[in-house]
């Protein structure tokens, strides 16, 4: 369910004489927008992650800043010479990036896997907060092994995974505490969160790998231009897989440099595969 954010101050951990508010309190829209700060003094900001001093752009009571690249604001307020602590946020416009969930259930999760997903940054989409409501969106199964995947825009966010029981309590009622995302997460209901997923859940085919894999190495890690392999194995063919399963490239593979300029930033797994079909999957970075 959505509900629309209402403009209201931000922070309340200081007096009133020493605060920053900074309006509105939705930190994404699909069109650039105007932030106002607002202090009783002389306030000081950034609007590019930095800390402001008393050197940083200035302005008495308030200030307007245009949101048309995401940015992050940080600014304080000066009163009667006091100094007020630095407060900061994040604001977004334009396309977000797309967060991958990939969920283990066990076996006794008879109805499926469903995820209560609360945003943190941006802590809304054009405006309106998303609000999860018990059981919160069912997650798709991937037909590899036992996980299922949902996904949201958003850059930093919370989960809780459950049973998707009609309501929280009551017996029938299974689920996992908040946990943490950022881009992608694998989290095994057994084991935790993970970072060697089956090869399966990223192919978009649904099947495992029958032959066995071999362990190789890929660097720079993160890259910007050329991914190389380290392996005194010969591949003669890859794959770029993006974190929704969508293959983005894909050739022979005729030397150790593999150029991924053209990929917009983003976490990606590279497919190798070798004379003898032995195959092997390795995520990588793109910046």
């Amino acid at each position: 369910m959505k509900k629309i954010v209402l403009l209201i101050s931000a922070f309340f951990c200081t007096p009133a004489s020493s605060q920053v508010s900074m309006t509105p309190v939705a930190t994404h829209y699909n069109s650039p927008y105007q932030v106002v700060l607002s202090g009783n003094g002389t306030l000081y900001y950034t609007t590019d992650g930095s800390t402001p001093t008393l050197n940083s752009p200035s302005a008495v009571n308030s200030v307007q800043i245009t949101i048309d690249t995401n940015k992050e604001v940080r600014a304080f307020v000066v009163n009667s010479g006091a100094a007020s602590q630095v407060f900061s946020k994040k604001y977004y416009t334009g396309a977000l990036p797309t967060t991958a969930i990939y969920f283990k259930m066990p076996q006794g999760w008879a109805s499926g896997s469903c995820a209560m997903i609360d945003m943190v940054n941006p802590n809304a989409i054009n405006g309106s907060a998303i609000d999860s409501q018990w059981p919160g969106s069912s997650m798709t199964a991937t037909g590899c092994e036992n996980w299922y995947r949902i996904t949201r825009s958003f850059n930093d966010g919370t989960v809780r995974f459950n049973n998707c029981s009609p309501f929280e309590n009551i017996p029938q009622t299974l689920s996992i505490g908040t946990i943490p995302v950022h881009e992608v997460l694998c989290y095994d209901f057994t084991n935790g969160p993970i970072s060697n997923p089956p090869s399966c859940l990223y192919l978009g085919t649904g099947e495992k790998e029958t032959q066995p894999v071999m362990v190789v190495k890929v660097y720079p890690n993160p890259v910007s231009e050329l991914l190389i392999l380290n392996s005194d194995r010969v591949f003669k063919a890859y794959e770029i897989v993006n974190q929704e399963g969508k293959v983005v490239s894909n050739n022979l593979l005729i030397s150790k440099e593999i150029s991924v300029s053209h990929l917009v930033p983003g976490n990606y797994f590279i497919k190798l595969k070798d004379q003898q079909n032995n195959t092997v999957l390795l995520k990588f970075i793109k910046k």
